[in-house]
């Protein structure tokens, strides 16, 4: 018997309508438009326009809702809030059937894009794409709705593209834009340039001499918080990492440099910093300056010498809790190079001793690893008083190598030198040891095994002391 073929034809599910009790399908409408532009924002009140005619047109159609997005990017659906609320409504099962312009109205980032479409085909939900006549559930559709939301995806591109070009043109001219609400010190003029607020600036500066009077920008946050310094919002707390880049800040010298980040992903915006992927640029006496030009370069080769320090010597920080213990990183062994670190014994009468060691004699518990000596809390704030007043009492001798160094052209020498010569006139000898005074002159004390402790200035100079 011959082999009989038999065609039996694709049947699609329709709803059945019948007169006034019919069921009606349940319709949505998802507009967009990418611009803030006036005639952009006319066409988005005309698709919403449009849609509720073109739909009241129809009787077999209920409206759901009209979903539009003002003023978003098409790239990245994750910022779309109704977009986002229409596709949670169709999990809901409260839309039958979508209606939208175009591809690139829905999304012009073609994974996006064809993700969405196949959820929805897997819910029983179709997208009408009218510029396109193209629907979704029609075999057809997928193949054309790739090729046309890939060709989106590149219209956006472009635009990216395009748009950086722009920017970059600008740049070269030295025109650029900026935002002073989260930046201390300036607001913007009528022409748009950097302007100094004067109230402001003298937080910036405050910020800059207390830094270079040796403390750490944490401990500077905590004062700032403490004292109810104001920041840009006027608010009182503030953060380390903040005050960390407002001293790398250039701005704040007069100059700025435009291009220091890009955008790495035009589809995600993900921002990446320039380290020379792309061309930057520099220009000088720009605006008005909060510091003069020696003493932000000053700040940043202290910036630079700290982290060298803590690199030297296994360091995670340059400093911690300097309140209450302000020798904190600043005690190096020197059989290891390693960091002291302060301990608390508990005395045979109740009392805390307070002492240190290198932070590598316990490395391992109950392993004795560094065997160099311990030394008292007490002991170091003596033997800074012996070192410092050793200085004033030879001043002469010191004055005359500090004013040798003022002549030299590394602006940090220079800088500590004037400092050391002011501070041995007005602070003389002491008897007891201040915090700040300590932190403002004292770069590092090295202890050895056989008792030698040498006391390093900032300014250079070392002092050694024996001790038993």
């Amino acid at each position: 018997m011959a082999r009989k073929i038999t065609v039996i034809p694709a049947q699609q599910k329709q709803l059945q309508v019948e007169d006034n009790k019919s069921q009606k399908i349940r319709v949505a409408a998802y507009c967009r438009v990418s611009t803030d532009q006036e005639e952009q924002l006319n066409s988005y009140e005309n698709q919403i326009r449009y849609y509720k005619s073109m739909l009241s047109d129809h009787p077999e159609y209920e409206l759901v809702d009209i979903y539009a997005d003002e003023g978003i990017s098409g790239t990245n659906t994750k910022k779309r809030a109704e977009f986002n609320r229409m596709i949670q409504d169709c999990r809901n099962h409260k839309i039958d059937r979508i209606f939208t312009k175009s591809i690139s109205r829905f999304a012009r980032n073609t994974l996006d894009c064809l993700n969405y479409i196949r959820e929805l085909q897997g819910l029983g939900i179709e997208i009408i794409f009218e510029n396109e006549n193209i629907k979704t559930l029609d075999g057809q559709g997928e193949v054309l709705i790739t090729i046309l939301a890939s060709l989106s995806q590149n219209t956006s591109m472009q635009i990216s593209s395009n748009s950086k070009w722009g920017i970059h043109r600008r740049y070269e001219q030295g025109k650029y834009a900026i935002s002073t609400t989260r930046f201390l010190g300036y607001d913007i003029d009528e022409n748009g340039k950097l302007a100094v607020n004067p109230k402001q600036a003298k937080v910036v500066e405050g910020l800059y001499r207390e830094f270079m009077a040796g403390k750490t920008v944490g401990y500077i946050a905590r004062i700032f918080t403490k004292e109810k310094v104001k920041n840009w919002e006027g608010k009182v707390n503030w953060h380390a990492s903040t005050l960390q880049s407002m001293l790398e800040n250039e701005k704040y010298k007069g100059d700025a440099i435009l291009q220091k980040g890009y955008t790495a992903d035009f589809l995600t915006k993900r921002r990446a910093k320039n380290e020379g992927q792309l061309q930057s640029f520099y220009i000088e006496d720009d605006h008005e300056a909060i510091i003069d030009p020696d003493t932000w370069n000053c700040v940043q080769q202290e910036l630079e010498r700290r982290k060298k320090f803590m690199e030297e010597h296994g360091l995670k920080a340059y400093g911690n809790n300097t309140e209450k213990n302000p020798f904190a990183c600043k005690i190096i062994c020197g059989d290891c190079g390693k960091a002291y670190t302060r301990k608390g014994w508990r005395q045979g009468n109740g009392e805390t001793r307070l002492v240190w060691q290198c932070i590598e004699r316990y490395r391992i518990k109950g392993v004795l690893g560094c065997s160099n000596r311990h030394i008292d809390d007490s002991t170091l704030q003596e033997l800074f008083i012996i070192a410092w007043n050793k200085l004033v009492a030879e001043k002469r001798f010191y004055t005359r190598k500090w004013k040798e160094n003022i002549k030299g052209e590394d602006l940090l020498n220079k800088y500590y030198a004037r400092e050391f010569i002011h501070m041995v006139d007005d602070i003389g000898m002491i008897e007891t040891m201040e915090t700040n005074h300590m932190l403002a002159t004292l770069d590092n004390m090295k202890v050895f095994s056989d008792g030698q402790i040498i006391i390093t200035f900032l300014e250079g100079t070392e002092i050694t002391i024996k001790c038993e």
